[in-house]
């Protein structure tokens, strides 16, 4: 399995996770007492964490060789880094 394969296989999981999220989302905003509406809300919050993590996760591994591509050497010697004194 390759690092973009992998990237796809997280980013469907980031795909359920939000659809996970807007569900319980929705049964909040529909809830009939406050206390439910806060347990659906606590069971949401975690999930967007990962949700977020997932989904940078997939980002990352997707893009992973393009970061790493060695570049191009063009015309005369690569530019110095100054030393602080």
């Amino acid at each position: 399995m390759t690092l973009y394969e992998l990237s796809l296989e997280y980013a469907q999981t980031a795909a359920d996770l939000r659809r996970r999220i807007v569900e319980l989302e929705h049964a909040g905003r529909e809830a009939g007492s406050e206390d439910r509406r806060l347990q659906l809300e606590g069971r949401a919050r975690p999930l967007r964490s990962m949700y977020r993590d997932v989904r940078a996760v997939a980002r990352h591994l997707e893009h992973y060789y393009e970061k790493h591509t060695p570049r191009q050497a063009g015309p005369g010697p690569a530019p110095q880094r100054k030393r602080r004194a």
